[in-house]
């Protein structure tokens, strides 16, 4: 009953929204992660840069592309004109975010917020996540059977001939695997990674093209006056499975590094995976961030929390499907 009952919340709230839109001070926050070409990309992250550039001219002709930093002051000040504030983000920092994001924002004077891990900055070996999927879904390599000791729970696999293709029996692994990996701590964490790229024969450095940044990338990126850097927590893991002195820490410690790196302190906060609790949204306020942004797929409300700004996740979408995505959805 429960469900049968949101399920009709939510249909009715999708029904007001064209009249909510045309009434209601409103904007769009747009979440990217990475504008490279990937042949594995499990998680969906990657936009090609072919496309991003696509997204970008149907922003510039139908939005208002402006800073996140500038969307609460603009909702504040109610529905003015016809087109709808829109805000870009990107998570992590990936270093294609200067190489290939950079250079298609400037060419239409984009502004965009890049939301910092700051403890995976400078690190030669790609997010914990991108290297999983490469020892699970692109070695050559799949055993017969998997043990693992991850923290205090004793993981074992097996490879069951008959029960699903191979694919299929990478996707159910690297799924389990991830779900394990993504609480851990993080010296549990690289200790199966480790296992695990020896086991599937796969090089730790993983791929340079889906490193983080350095310290010097951030550097160039925030120079360019169309960046703003924000903090994402030292080590990008859900707070919502953290207890309160650690998310703290996470919180706090991220705006230092943000500030350290730029010299400037960030005005903006991500929740890692979008996860948080009662408790984030406060500490996020007390650590002195001005808003905060969740992955929540809904507009930005005039008289929406500010530290639960929803975001919308952007895929692979030519020009054409990106307009019409977000027309049909979004601006109509």
């Amino acid at each position: 009953m429960g469900t049968l009952k949101g399920e009709a919340l939510r249909v009715v709230k999708w029904g007001l929204r064209p009249w909510r839109r045309r009434t209601r001070a409103h904007a769009l926050i747009l979440l990217y992660h990475r504008i490279a070409q990937e042949t594995s990309d499990p998680w969906k992250l990657c936009v090609s840069p072919e496309n991003f550039r696509g997204h970008l001219e149907c922003l510039q002709r139908r939005c208002d592309v402006v800073p996140l930093a500038e969307l609460p002051v603009r909702l504040a000040g109610g529905r003015a004109g016809a087109r709808t504030p829109v805000a870009i983000t990107f998570d992590d920092g990936y270093v294609d975010n200067l190489s290939e994001a950079l250079p298609a924002l400037q060419a239409v004077g984009a502004p965009a917020t890049v939301f910092l891990a700051t403890g995976w900055i400078g690190r030669s070996q790609g997010f914990w996540w991108d290297r999983l999927a490469a020892s699970v879904l692109k070695s050559g390599r799949l055993p017969e059977r998997l043990e693992l000791r991850i923290g205090d729970t004793q993981f074992d696999w097996e490879r069951r001939a008959i029960d699903a293709s191979e694919a299929v029996q990478r996707k159910r692994l690297h799924r389990a695997l991830w779900q394990h990996c993504q609480t851990a701590p993080e010296r549990e964490r690289e200790a199966v990674l480790t296992r695990l790229e020896d086991v599937f024969g796969v090089a730790s450095r993983g791929e340079a093209a889906a490193r983080p940044m350095t310290a010097d990338e951030v550097r160039e990126m925030h120079a360019s006056g169309l960046i703003s850097i924000g903090a994402h927590t030292r080590t990008h893991r859900p707070l919502s499975a953290l207890g309160m002195d650690e998310q703290r820490r996470e919180i706090e410690g991220s705006r230092q590094d943000c500030l350290e790196l730029t010299g400037e302190l960030p005005a903006c906060f991500a929740y890692p995976y979008g996860e948080f609790d009662q408790a984030s949204p406060q500490l996020a306020r007390g650590a002195g961030f001005s808003l905060a942004c969740s992955t929540v797929e809904e507009l930005a409300w005039a008289r929406g929390d500010r530290f639960l700004l929803p975001r919308v996740s952007v895929g692979n979408l030519s020009a054409g499907r990106f307009d019409w995505w977000l027309r049909s959805l979004w601006l109509h």
